[in-house]
């Protein structure tokens, strides 16, 4: 596992992928914090983790999109299921690499925070909250990525769907307010990405909120190992 991990990590920054994935996220959260927080004098930080929580999300494709798609369209796969590694350690390799540079960009925005806290405007527990609650959200799509980036070789179809699959489980407690029963409106919540990370944002952390990207994590790695398995054989 080690060794994809170290592969897939150096091929972000070889191929300039990570770069580009910093450079764009680190760019948009300081024009969102300048203009919300800083020229408006704000030392409310909700508005900001609401807005990054948007920008990492749909960010997430550009890295994963080509995790599995490109080793399937340039034949590299097989050589990678050759190797003596278990399918299972091969996909949290790709997995950890992945989550390891999303991580970074969210690492970064600390400077923000901390910018705050320098005018005395620091909540530690929301603060804690926020990035409690989007660290699990990464989690939770960056194993959606690569699950759907095993199912094609074309990583732009494979960045496509991703967003689509983000965009529908966004708007998912949106979809509520359409639905009059109370039991399916409770249902339709229990699925919703936004609606699970709402509780951060006040710095509140809700076991069912947590327990629910655990098992969205944990879910999408399994298909993807089922997928690459399948394939293996």
């Amino acid at each position: 596992m080690q060794a994809v991990f170290y592969k897939e990590f150096n091929h972000y920054f070889t191929s300039l992928v990570g770069y580009v994935f910093l450079s764009i996220q680190f760019f948009i959260c300081g024009v969102i914090f300048t203009s919300g927080n800083l020229l408006t004098q704000s030392g409310d930080i909700k508005s900001f983790f609401s807005a990054i929580f948007t920008v990492l999300v749909f960010l997430i494709p550009l890295l994963t999109m080509r995790q599995f798609s490109e080793e399937k369209k340039m034949k590299t796969h097989q050589l990678l299921f050759t190797l003596p590694l278990s399918t299972e350690s091969i996909v949290l390799g790709k997995y950890l690499a992945t989550l390891m540079v999303a991580g970074i960009g969210l690492v970064a925005t600390f400077i923000f925070p901390l910018i705050l806290a320098f005018f005395g405007a620091f909540e530690p527990l929301l603060t804690l909250g926020n990035y409690a609650g989007i660290a699990l959200l990464l989690s939770a799509v960056v194993a959606l990525g690569l699950f759907l980036s095993s199912l094609s070789e074309n990583q732009v179809i494979s960045a496509i769907i991703s967003y689509a699959v983000i965009m529908f489980l966004w708007v998912f407690d949106s979809i509520a307010a359409l639905v009059l029963n109370d039991f399916l409106i409770g249902i339709v919540k229990i699925f919703s990405l936004r609606s699970n990370y709402t509780d951060f944002t006040y710095g509140i952390f809700n076991p069912a909120a947590i327990i629910f990207y655990l098992i969205v994590t944990a879910l999408f790695l399994v298909f993807t190992v089922v997928v690459l398995d399948n394939r293996r054989q």
